[in-house]
């Protein structure tokens, strides 16, 4: 058994970016796959992991560390070669501040696509699975598949879909995102100085979800994001978020995703 034990889920953001790195460093690991719908993550045994009742958590050597951002610069401390972080004060930091974007609570990048996920396509997932969209049926989701953090941001989302007044706020988040990338890469190939980085393989996954949903028209005239965008699935690595997905997931994904499109396309004024 290796000393790396990972627990994650297969469409998890966060949790694969964690298997970037495992990749991206040639990094022998076990894990277990979490049912994030069926409620494992309030399981005891997890719960003394991660208090949180999210995904990922890593054991390494018999300690615990959860929070994907911080996973992702122990794993760079701990198996420097070869290094994921800017050599330059100044490049690392730029990385750091990409890195801060995405957990920045309500205004943060991984809020914006957990609404966008969920009111374009998993809240009908959730749904299917309570077997109906009655406010009992969406609690009874809420609370068998979410943690108390999660309730509080998508239980709107939950009832009023798209048209919950997070979905147009987080969808210009991610618009705007995408016009910061197209200006950061007028630069040179990678977000973070001139190689690869947390930076861009922390972003993988969303870009990855976007393309998904059947919402990759938001960077059609952003030649720099989609050149990048190919880079990044160019890499080796790239399988550990994509061939992870489980059959079912893309299916809802694109089916509703596409339904959800000129919606959402109509909130940033495409």
């Amino acid at each position: 058994m290796s000393d790396l034990y990972l627990y994650h889920h297969n469409s998890s953001v966060c949790a694969a970016k964690v298997r970037l790195v495992f990749a991206e460093k040639a990094l022998e690991w076990d894990g277990e796959m979490l049912d994030l719908n069926a409620g494992d993550q309030f399981k005891p045994d997890y719960l003394k992991l991660n208090p949180k009742a999210v995904v990922p958590t890593l054991v390494h050597q018999g300690r615990t560390i959860i929070e994907s951002n911080i996973i992702i610069e122990y794993l760079d401390d701990a198996f420097p070669e070869p290094p994921l972080r800017p050599q330059a004060p100044y490049d690392r930091a730029v990385m750091r501040h990409w890195l801060k974007r995405l957990d920045d609570g309500t205004d943060g990048i991984h809020y914006a696509a957990s609404v966008i996920s969920f009111a374009a396509a998993y809240r009908r997932q959730l749904i299917a699975l309570m077997g109906g969209d009655t406010p009992d049926h969406i609690e009874r989701a809420l609370a068998q598949s979410m943690n108390p953090n999660s309730q509080a941001w998508l239980r709107e989302v939950m009832f009023r879909g798209l048209n919950a007044e997070a979905c147009a706020v987080a969808a210009r988040s991610l618009d705007g995102l995408l016009v910061d990338f197209e200006g950061a890469l007028a630069s040179g190939q990678w977000l973070a100085g001139p190689d690869y980085s947390l930076a861009d393989l922390a972003y993988t996954p969303y870009l990855t979800r976007l393309e998904l949903l059947s919402f990759a028209e938001m960077w059609a005239d952003k030649p720099r994001v989609a050149d990048w965008y190919a880079r990044l699935k160019a890499r080796p690595s790239y399988t550990e978020v994509i061939d992870r997905y489980r059959p079912d997931f893309v299916e809802v994904l694109r089916g509703e995703g596409a339904k959800s499109w000129p919606r959402v396309r109509s909130m940033i004024g495409r």
